[in-house]
């Protein structure tokens, strides 16, 4: 079985190419200790076909299609520790676990399932974040995506102090970055703050991902009334693209922590790290 972590954009930019492996963005986020495991039996076919448990899940079908060097049946069971839709990086970490665990390879398995999620118009960044997450340690990690594509320029360090709630049903990734007039916003906000990007840390991070939020048109009704709700001293933003809320403090003191997540637990679930 293998694991891929859930992955936070806190602001991004857009960058196109024809070729879906040059294609992505740059921007930064958190990798988070939770994420999506697989498991996946393989066996010789005429002809290939992927079957995944819960399904349907056509990218990370469409990840180990690519990976496969001859025909085969392979059945995939993921088990996701994180909602899709909210945010979190779930189908790019389903595609990249499930992968891995085709025993493929570090680089052919970021490859793959980065070129499943641009095709499929579902993510631009998180599996080249997630991968890495998992190659400089894992763990919660603040990640900066300097340069775009599946072999993308990432830097990522650790982090703690963070509060996730699991807040709104979540919204469509494909549906935000197929409208051209809103991915332009995107572009224009992500350029504006990226030069604020060097070494942040977690608070700068976040502060930046609420003004870029702010600038892009991104920030859900659902997630604003949350934002609301924060303690005097906390900073947070919203898990992109969907309606997670995370948020730290002014430091890491217990207390300051618990009254971040005593402020936003009637919105949603709570989670910390």
């Amino acid at each position: 079985m293998s694991f891929a972590p859930g992955h936070i954009s806190t602001h991004f930019t857009i960058h196109h190419d024809t070729d879906p492996l040059r294609a992505g963005s740059t921007g930064g986020g958190v990798c988070l200790p939770w994420g999506a495991h697989a498991e996946v039996e393989r066996e010789p076919a005429a002809a290939t076909a992927v079957t995944v448990t819960p399904g349907p899940d056509p990218v990370t079908a469409r990840a180990v299609e690519l990976v496969l060097t001859e025909p085969a049946r392979v059945r995939v069971a993921v088990r996701r520790e994180l909602p899709l839709g909210a945010g979190l990086g779930m189908s790019g970490a389903s595609a990249l676990a499930a992968c891995l665990a085709l025993g493929v390879g570090h680089e052919r398995a970021t490859s793959a399932a980065h070129r499943a999620e641009v095709e499929h118009n579902s993510g631009l960044g998180d599996v080249v974040a997630q991968a890495a997450s998992l190659r400089d340690g894992g763990g919660a990690r603040l990640v900066l995506r300097r340069t775009p594509g599946a072999m993308a320029e990432v830097a990522t360090c650790p982090v703690n102090g963070l509060v996730l709630c699991l807040c709104g049903a979540g919204r469509s990734t494909g549906e935000v970055l197929g409208d051209p007039a809103q991915a332009a916003a995107i572009t224009a906000a992500g350029r504006a703050v990226e030069l604020r990007m060097r070494e942040p840390t977690l608070r700068d991070l976040l502060a930046v991902g609420h003004a870029f939020t702010v600038e892009a048109g991104l920030m859900p009704a659902v997630t604003q009334a949350a934002l609301t709700a924060l303690p005097p001293g906390a900073v947070g933003t919203v898990a992109h693209l969907g309606t997670a809320v995370v948020a730290t403090g002014d430091d890491l003191d217990a207390n300051d922590l618990d009254a971040i997540a005593a402020s936003l637990a009637e919105f949603g679930p709570i989670l910390r790290c």
